[in-house]
């Protein structure tokens, strides 16, 4: 089937995605707590999942409410709005005004109110009442601020309201016709939604009430009966927690009600402790031991890190001594190794490598023992290449510098991986599997500058996403593997200056993701990643000899890119930083076109955001390589190290320049040459060049400082 792309445009002005608020919420101080409800219960508001994706009056309804515009600057020294919240006005999908006295006397609300009237969208300003009012004649008693009642020519009209109080709408009805005027649906077909997921919250909620009572109950009758009588119903109290932690886990995380669980990891914790494991089974133990677990992983889904460790801990701790007891049986083995990996897991998440990295070896070491124990079995050797998959992943998250380790581990992986496949061919499980330690063998590949089999690993990686995408096309999983791999390939590419075949595949990449980003305008994720395809794109074009057109693309994606980041308020450290990295590029593009005050503007916002993060992060550098870059082409631009600046201090980069990747020898070279180091750059570039290493980026640099022909 041929699926056409829409006009560029369209991917990134999504009907209901085109402004950077869903809403704003005007009100008056005196009703803030209103306004901060309102907030919160939109942005908490999740559209039932039946509803997503299908056309209101305004476009495709999104998943979530968000951002919604609030907090406003003081405006009590002027008469005018001020340029910011005018910006806020303009960029707000709806407007919500918060209907009181207090909010019809306020000169500000009714000044917001005639603002949004002026940007062509009365029809989107709806009103909630919550003290009041609308009949009243008394000036004290009205609720609605003038600017509702009457439009510009002084024509009186009766703004349509949900009514908060008590005795009226209330706050959930109240809530659901704000939200269905917001999204342009229908308000039954919001109610019977809404009725029917709170239906399933109560009954799960209801059952997690008895099922905790009979707990608890279970718990105290064990607590008091002689020990003959307790051995049964201990089993029978083991199964009711098993329970709660595991089958009901899940339903409640489906209905978003996890919260339900908290508190009662202690009461199943205090009961456990007073079990004795010289006195219970082998399954009864082994049953203690998944308790212990899934008390673990509700624990980490609540970011308690300390205490998931407790409880993981201590399922290993019980797994061990069902394995002393039987180390014959590979299934108590098969646990205990996945014990130590969850140990390793919350170590890992912890920052405490040293700690995760004997955890999993560890798991390591059982994984071999399965192995030996039964060697033909597709599972276990799976779990051994997981295993090596987890250590490699691990060297390099910790940033360490043990690349010949890392690729050790990544190559078992591989090769055990196929091992597996040999034995259970038709697997879609483990052929994915495959295509993932093949992408992480060729970053590592790519970490030891070793860029031949870095493009075959990726190559070998792309084949088998691209089969899978087209096995599966309804898959959306598929289909984004499949253009993470192409850009994978496309990396690598650029690296070895096979630009065409860069281009192809960022453009094959940008156009998937563009796709799955159009099914779900919500998705943040996909959205971002396909802009940065489209920015990859732009930097190939730029070193072909297509420098107006990368300057147009990168253009093009400034805005919706910026509308990501200040969704999220620049919490995603990684994004952030591909946006310095963004704004570094468009710089540069700008400086060698001649826009030379673009450029300076570009590179300023650039450094500016470096500073900050430089500030955010305390001065360790997850960015140091972006920081390398800025500081050449900041060096280019004026003539000044950007280290100089007090924003900057002791930032000099600390790299090893042994077994470095290539691209960061590259900006090394940079570093180099803009510290007059011209022997050093030249060493470097020889060892590049040697190596196969292309790109046409550093290729215009050495050649522009008479470091290669």
């Amino acid at each position: 089937m041929c699926v056409v792309l829409p006009p560029a445009y369209l991917l990134f002005n999504y009907p209901m995605e085109t402004f950077r608020y869903k809403a704003f919420i005007s009100y008056s101080h005196r009703d803030k707590d209103w306004g901060a409800w309102l907030q919160r219960s939109l942005e908490r508001y999740r559209v039932p999942r039946r509803l997503v994706g299908t056309q209101g009056e305004f476009g495709a309804i999104p998943r979530r409410l968000t951002p919604v515009f609030r907090d406003r600057e003081d405006l009590s020294s002027s008469s005018d709005l001020s340029a910011k919240v005018k910006e806020c006005l303009a960029n707000s999908e709806a407007m919500v005004v918060i209907c009181s006295p207090a909010s019809a006397q306020s000169l500000w609300v009714n000044e917001e109110v005639r603002y949004f009237q002026t940007l062509g969208r009365e029809d989107r300003i709806f009103a909630l009442i919550v003290d009041g009012d609308p009949q009243s004649e008394a000036p004290d008693g009205q609720c609605f601020p003038v600017t509702l009642t009457s439009d510009p020519d002084g024509n009186s009209r009766e703004p349509l309201a949900a009514d908060a109080r008590k005795w009226a709408d209330g706050k959930l009805l109240a809530k659901l016709k704000i939200i269905s005027g917001i999204l342009g649906i229908p308000l039954d077909a919001l109610r019977r939604r809404d009725m029917q997921r709170r239906q399933r919250i109560w009954m799960v909620s209801a059952g997690c009430a008895m099922v905790i009572a009979i707990v608890m109950a279970a718990l105290a009758v064990i607590a008091v009966t002689a020990r003959t009588a307790a051995e049964n119903r201990r089993e029978h109290a083991e199964e009711l927690v098993g329970y709660m932690v595991g089958d009901l886990k899940t339903k409640l995380d489906e209905v978003g009600r996890l919260d339900i669980l908290e508190g009662m990891g202690g009461r199943v914790s205090e009961y456990l402790e007073t079990l004795n494991p010289e006195e219970l089974t082998d399954e009864s133990l082994n049953q203690q031991a998944q308790v212990w677990r899934q008390l673990g992983e509700v624990g980490m889904e609540q970011g308690d890190l300390a205490g998931a460790l407790s409880a993981f801990s201590t399922s290993r701790d019980i797994l061990a001594e069902l394995h002393r007891r039987n180390p014959e049986r590979t299934d108590f083995v098969f646990e205990l190794g996945n014990a130590e990996f969850w140990v390793g897991y919350v170590h890992l998440e912890s920052g405490d490598f040293e700690k995760a990295e004997a955890a999993m070896n560890t798991y390591l070491e059982y994984a071999n023992q399965l192995v030996e124990m039964e060697p033909g079995n597709a599972k276990w050797l799976m779990e051994k290449s997981y295993a090596h998959g987890n250590l490699a992943a691990l060297i390099v998250k910790s940033g360490g510098s043990d690349t010949e380790s890392a690729l050790f581990h990544n190559k078992a992986a591989v090769d055990l991986n196929k091992k597996v496949l040999e034995l259970d061919p038709d697997n879609t499980e483990y052929q994915s599997q495959l295509g993932i330690a093949l992408a992480w063998l060729a970053d590592t590949q790519l970490m030891a500058c070793d860029l031949g089999n870095a493009l075959i690993s990726r190559q070998e990686s792309v084949a088998i996403a691209q089969k899978q995408a087209e096995e599966f096309p309804g898959n959306s999983n598929y289909r984004s593997t499949y253009a993470y791999a192409m850009t994978g390939v496309a990396n690598v590419a650029f690296q070895v200056g096979l630009a065409e075949l860069a281009l192809e595949n960022y453009t094959r990449a940008k156009e998937i993701l563009g796709q799955l980003s159009l099914l779900d305008p919500s998705d943040l994720n996909t959205r971002f990643t396909y802009l940065k395809r489209e920015t990859y794109a732009a930097i190939v074009l730029s070193e072909s000899g297509q420098l107006n057109e990368a300057l147009a693309r990168m253009e093009m994606v400034r805005e919706p890119l910026t509308r990501v980041l200040e969704t999220e308020s620049y919490g995603n450290l990684k994004r952030y930083i591909d946006w310095v990295s963004y704004l570094l590029a468009h710089s540069d593009m700008n400086w060698r076109a001649g826009n030379r005050d673009v450029a300076t503007a570009l590179m300023s916002e650039a450094v500016d955001h470096l500073s900050r993060l430089v500030a955010r992060e305390n001065g360790s550098a997850p960015f140091a390589e972006e920081l390398l870059i800025a500081r050449f082409l900041y060096w280019q631009q004026r003539g000044v190290d950007l280290l100089d600046s007090p924003d900057f201090d002791g930032m000099e980069s600390r790299f090893d320049k042994k077994d470095a990747s290539c691209q960061l020898q590259a900006n090394l070279v940079r570093e180099a040459i803009l510290k007059q180091e011209f022997e050093i750059a030249g060493e470097l570039t020889s060892g590049l060049l040697s190596r196969g290493y292309y790109d046409p980026g550093f290729i215009r640099t050495c050649r522009q400082y008479d470091l290669c022909e």
